[in-house]
């Protein structure tokens, strides 16, 4: 398996711990579950050893009455990734640490949809 699909996997998983409904790129699913969140990665994780690459996400929720859904979504993650200590963690493959950037609201121009953006910075130390 390559290195890079390896980090999205981990990444994936890491990010379900949080938001169940997590999925790099985007939601393929036929139905929606919200609330959901997408990430990107940019840059390409294989040559980033000792070097970094940001992770944009995405959380999406359609609520008609209420935010409350979103917030707890998006506080899952400020939890997970708190501004003032980095995560990090050691893989039989790596070690990653994630530093949490900034987050905003994004307006949608919906009535019901809701979109919150947050951005991590990741650093992977390749073990072999």
């Amino acid at each position: 398996m390559s290195e890079r699909i390896k980090v999205i996997n981990y990444l994936e998983s890491l990010f379900r711990q949080a938001i169940p409904e997590s999925y790099y790129m985007k939601n393929r699913k036929k139905k929606v579950v919200y609330p959901y969140m997408t990430f990107t990665l940019s840059g390409e994780p294989i040559r980033f050893t000792g070097q970094g690459f940001y992770i944009d996400m995405d959380v999406f929720d359609d609520k008609k009455n209420s935010d409350v859904d979103l917030l707890k979504a998006v506080s899952a993650i400020l939890e997970k990734f708190p501004d003032h200590e980095p995560f990090n963690q050691l893989t039989d493959d790596f070690l990653v640490q994630i530093n949490y950037q900034n987050d905003s609201g994004i307006p949608t121009g919906s009535d019901t949809l809701q979109r919150h953006t947050l951005q991590l910075y990741a650093k992977i130390d390749w073990r072999k």
